[in-house]
C-alpha cells in the first residue's frame, strides 16, 4: 500500500499545535470531580483496549443489547455521555492492503510503521523494529498482555514479540520470557510447554491456571505473572455464562484485567497495559451474531475496571478502539408481514427480530465442537432450536448446515442480523482516548501514529 510521505513529526507538531487551540475548552470540561484527570500533560500509565475485529456494527448491537435486556448503558457509550472523551477515525491499512490482519495492525501500534499482513513487528525491507515493549522496558515501566485468544495471538504479540510470521506462537512464547513481559494473562497453553513454564516460574514468574487461583491472588502481590487458562483460545463469553464447567474453570477478561491491573499498579516508574476482547474478530469470522454481542459486553465490562482503575490513579491515559473490522455485521430494519403478530409501519418488526437473540444460549463454535456440526435434517433443526430458540424452515435448516456461513445467514432471517463476509473489512475505526495525554490524538489518524503519539505522552523519546 502506497503511503504519502509525510513526517511522523511534522505529525506531532501538527497534533500539539491542535491541543493548543483546543486544549482550554477541553480542561474545563475535565472539572467535573465524576471524570478522570484532564486530557492534557503526560501519563505515567497507559491502559491500551482493543476490541479486536469490531466495527461500528458490533459496537451498536452490543449497546442496544445491554440497553433492551440489561436496563442499563454501555460503560462505552457512558464515556461518551458523561465524559471529556477524545475521539478519532482511524485508518488501518496495512503496508501490503487496505485491508488489515491483526499482525499487522497490532505491528502499527507496536513499532509505529506500516507492515506486511502476517508479520510481526518485522519492516518489509527486513528490518527488525524496536517493539514498544522494549522501548518501555529501557525506562523502567512494567508491560502487561491480556487476551481472550491466545496470548501469544497477533494482537498481543505486536506489542512485544518480533517474527516472520504471527503463525511462530511458541516462537513467540519464548521471547515473551526473554524479554520479560511482566504480566501475560490469557489462553494458548499448547504454545507453552511444560519446561517453558517452569523456565518462567525459574524467572520469578507466579503461574496460575484456573478461574479460582486468580481470584486468590493477593491484590497487592508484586512480581511478574503468567496465568493460561485454556489450551487454545478461551471460550466465548456465552458459552462461559452458560457452561457451568466453563464458567467454573475459565475467569472473565474484567476479572483478568483486574488482576493485571492490581499486578502493575505498584510499579514506580508506570506501566503499560494491552487489554483484548479478541474474540469478536473471531465471531465475525463465524458470523455468529449472539457470540459477537456477548463478546463485546464482556469486553465492555473490562471497560468498567479500567475506567474504575483511571477514577482512583488520575495519571493514567485510557484508550479504547479496534485494529479492524471484520465480517461486516449489522442490524438490518425488519418490516411486518401480513402473516406475522407486527403492527404496520416501517421496520415494525425490529425489536422483536432483535430480541430472539437473547434466547440463544452457546456460540457456533461450541455447538460444532459439540457434535452438532455433523447433523442434517431434522436432528439439526432440531438441535439448532435448543441452543437458539428459533425455528428453521427446511431452506434454512440446508443452509445452516455445518454451521459455518450459511448458518448465520439462517439465523440471521431471525434476527435481523446479517453480515457482508467472513472476512475482515476495511471501513475506518474507532479510537478514543481519555486522561492526560489523550488531546495529542488528533481526530483522524492513520494506526501507525499512535505509536509515537504514546510514547510523547510517557515523555519517552521518539
Amino acid at each position: 500500500m502506497k503511503e504519502f510521505s509525510t513526517s511522523r513529526r511534522r505529525f506531532l507538531n501538527a497534533s500539539v499545535a491542535t491541543t493548543a487551540v483546543f486544549g482550554a475548552e477541553r480542561s474545563l470540561l475535565a472539572d467535573d470531580s465524576r471524570k478522570a484527570g484532564g486530557n492534557s500533560g503526560e501519563a505515567k500509565n497507559v491502559i491500551f483496549m482493543v476490541s479486536d475485529g469490531m466495527n461500528h456494527g458490533a459496537l451498536s448491537l452490543a449497546h442496544l443489547y445491554r440497553q433492551r435486556h440489561q436496563s442499563k448503558e454501555t460503560n462505552w457509550t457512558r464515556l461518551y455521555q458523561e465524559r471529556p472523551v477524545v475521539r478519532s477515525l482511524v485508518e488501518t491499512y496495512s503496508h501490503s492492503s487496505c485491508v488489515t490482519d491483526s499482525a499487522a495492525a497490532a505491528s502499527a501500534w507496536g513499532c509505529g510503521h506500516r507492515i506486511d499482513n502476517g508479520v510481526l513487528n518485522i519492516l518489509p525491507d527486513g528490518t527488525v523494529s524496536t517493539p514498544l515493549h522494549t522501548k518501555l522496558q529501557k525506562v523502567g515501566r512494567k508491560t502487561g498482555l491480556v487476551s481472550t485468544a491466545t496470548i501469544t495471538h497477533a494482537t498481543p504479540a505486536g506489542f512485544a514479540a518480533n517474527v516472520p510470521s504471527r503463525g511462530q506462537e511458541k516462537d513467540i512464547a519464548k521471547q515473551y520470557l526473554d524479554r520479560r513481559v511482566d504480566v501475560l494473562l490469557g489462553g494458548g497453553t499448547k504454545f507453552f510447554d511444560a519446561d517453558l513454564v517452569q523456565q518462567f516460574q525459574a524467572a520469578g514468574y507466579q503461574s496460575i491456571s484456573s478461574r479460582a487461583e486468580l481470584k486468590k491472588i493477593d491484590p497487592a502481590a508484586g512480581g511478574p505473572l503468567l496465568g493460561l487458562f485454556s489450551n487454545g483460545h478461551m471460550p466465548y463469553e456465552i458459552d462461559r455464562t452458560n457452561d457451568p464447567a466453563l464458567d467454573k474453570s475459565t475467569p472473565t477478561l474484567a476479572e483478568m484485567s483486574r488482576a493485571a491491573l492490581n499486578r502493575l499498579q505498584s510499579a514506580k516508574e508506570g506501566f503499560f497495559l494491552m487489554i483484548e476482547g479478541a474474540r469478536i474478530d473471531h465471531a465475525g469470522h463465524a458470523n455468529d451474531a449472539a457470540a459477537s454481542i456477548h463478546d463485546q459486553l464482556a469486553f465492555d465490562d473490562a471497560i468498567g475496571e479500567a475506567i474504575a482503575f483511571i477514577d482512583k490513579n488520575p495519571d493514567t491515559l485510557l484508550v479504547i478502539t479496534t485494529d479492524h473490522g471484520c465480517g461486516g455485521i449489522q442490524m438490518n430494519g425488519v418490516k411486518g408481514k401480513p402473516d406475522e403478530k407486527f403492527g404496520p409501519g416501517s421496520y415494525s418488526a425490529s425489536n422483536a427480530y432483535f430480541d430472539r437473540l437473547a434466547q440463544f444460549s452457546r456460540s457456533l463454535e461450541w455447538m460444532s465442537q459439540n457434535g452438532i456440526k455433523g447433523l442434517s435434517g431434522d436432528k439439526l433443526a432440531a438441535a439448532l432450536e435448543k441452543y437458539t430458540g428459533l425455528k428453521l424452515n427446511d431452506e434454512q435448516t440446508k443452509m445452516a448446515q455445518g454451521l459455518r456461513g450459511g448458518a448465520g445467514v439462517a439465523l440471521g432471517q431471525h434476527t435481523g442480523v446479517t453480515w457482508t463476509s467472513q472476512n475482515h473489512t476495511g471501513e475506518l475505526v474507532e479510537f478514543c482516548a481519555i486522561g492526560p495525554g489523550s488531546d495529542r490524538f488528533p481526530a483522524f489518524m492513520k494506526n501507525r501514529d499512535a505509536h509515537d503519539i504514546l510514547l510523547a505522552t510517557l515523555k519517552i523519546a521518539v
